[in-house]
């Protein structure tokens, strides 16, 4: 969504209350007894008028309590989590639109901190880019955000566990003030299209962060299909597009279930990641007259996508606990 780039005060004697409400739902969420939420299910939760867990509203913030709702999860989104199946690790795949735009200064006092606490209860941040946002429109890149983060998790307790944890809980303020807007999702694995070269679990297992070099980009794409049958055609697209990449140096670094929102506008069906080893690379496959004839499957398969293009950073060592 658009929104005016207004100030917005941020009353510090304010922000310690954010997560320490989110960390009392945590708790009662998981002493409820009640049965297993999928995505799908949290859509039919939400009450006459109200938005499900997860799902934000596309208007345009005018208060601070509206600014808050536009970055962090609800009280509703840890409750509905806290009853969800927990069968392996995950990635929360967060969209940044910092405050001020593009200057990430205040977001990452909060990324310092909360990077260390990740790793605490078992995660890591396996990629973090900055958003590339001046390609040609004829690319369908987003220029709304300015900084792409992949958090895994080994579990989404673990995540629940971060809530809890004073270090991570004292940096939320800065996030808050950071941050102007973004998207977060769960991804879990499962319902694959593309032969990835990796996994969340094979992230996790191996202890690996997404492949870096110099000069590489990559694009993290939402995608929701058309009903009933976008699916199958987009897989069209899909099996001559991967020898494309491949061909051109590229890799698909995940093909995974975009299981559910944290902090979205809208639900999405899946998740891809594609690495390109440069920009150019980039550029030359998505202009071929190859990629035009089969991106017809592509264009009738989906009713959505949201991609972004972010150039990633090479990652420091992972903290010690």
């Amino acid at each position: 969504m658009k929104s005016t780039n207004q100030p917005i005060l941020y009353p510090r004697k304010f922000l310690w209350r954010i997560p320490v409400i989110a960390v009392v739902f945590v708790a009662l969420a998981a002493g409820v007894a009640g049965f297993l939420l999928t995505p799908k299910a949290l859509a039919g939760k939400s009450t006459k008028g109200a938005l499900a867990p997860g799902i934000i509203t596309k208007a345009p913030v005018k208060t601070f309590t509206e600014h808050v709702a536009k970055i962090n999860a609800s009280p509703e989104f840890f409750a509905a989590l806290a009853k969800q199946p927990d069968p392996g690790p995950t990635i929360n795949l967060n969209l940044l639109r910092y405050r001020p735009r593009g200057d990430s200064s205040r977001y990452d006092l909060y990324g310092a901190a909360a990077g260390k606490s990740i790793v605490g209860v078992g995660g890591d941040i396996i990629l973090h880019g900055e958003a590339i946002t001046d390609v040609p429109k004829i690319f369908e890149m987003s220029d709304e955000w300015d900084g792409v983060a992949y958090a895994m998790y080994p579990r989404r307790a673990a995540y629940l566990q971060l809530q809890r944890d004073t270090s991570y809980q004292g940096a939320i303020p800065d996030r808050v003030a950071g941050t102007f807007e973004r998207m977060l999702y769960v991804l879990s694995d499962g319902d694959a299209i593309y032969d990835a070269t990796g996994s969340i679990t094979n992230f996790h297992k191996t202890n690996t962060r997404v492949a870096f070099s110099e000069g590489n980009v990559v694009v993290s794409e939402f995608l929701r299909f058309k009903k009933p049958n976008g699916r199958k055609e987009y897989e069209k697209f899909a099996a001559a597009f991967a020898p494309m990449l491949k061909k051109k140096g590229g890799e698909v670094v995940l093909s995974v279930r975009a299981e559910m929102p944290i902090v979205s506008e809208e639900y999405w069906d899946h998740f891809v990641a594609f690495r390109f080893p440069s920009m150019k690379a980039m550029k030359d496959l998505y202009q071929s007259g190859e990629f035009q004839q089969v991106n017809a499957h592509r264009i009738a398969g989906l009713e959505a996508t949201l991609a972004v293009l972010s150039k990633p950073e090479k990652m420091p060592p992972r903290p010690k606990n």
